[in-house]
């Protein structure tokens, strides 16, 4: 797996539908150290929307490499 830290959002729906589009599984990590797939919990995605994003701290876990291209291409255009 690859390990994407997230430390802002700026789009949010944006970052929400490339977590959809993967190829593969998008884990986050829990404060309990247990995995969430973002891509089979669609409350958890809910919750994205609702966070506030200058506070983010997240820990993804992606399961496809070519995932990992598309999420650093979304963190260095910040998801603009």
């Amino acid at each position: 797996m690859y390990k994407v830290n997230i430390r802002k959002i700026r789009n949010t729906e944006k970052f929400i539908q490339l977590v959809k589009n993967s190829r593969g599984h998008v884990f986050l990590e829990l404060p309990d150290e247990t995995l969430c797939d973002l891509k089979q919990n669609e409350e958890a995605l809910q919750m994205l929307r609702m966070i506030n994003p200058g506070e983010l701290w997240l820990d993804l876990f992606l399961t496809d490499s070519q995932d990992s291209y598309n999420f650093m291409a979304y963190l260095v255009g910040a998801g603009a």
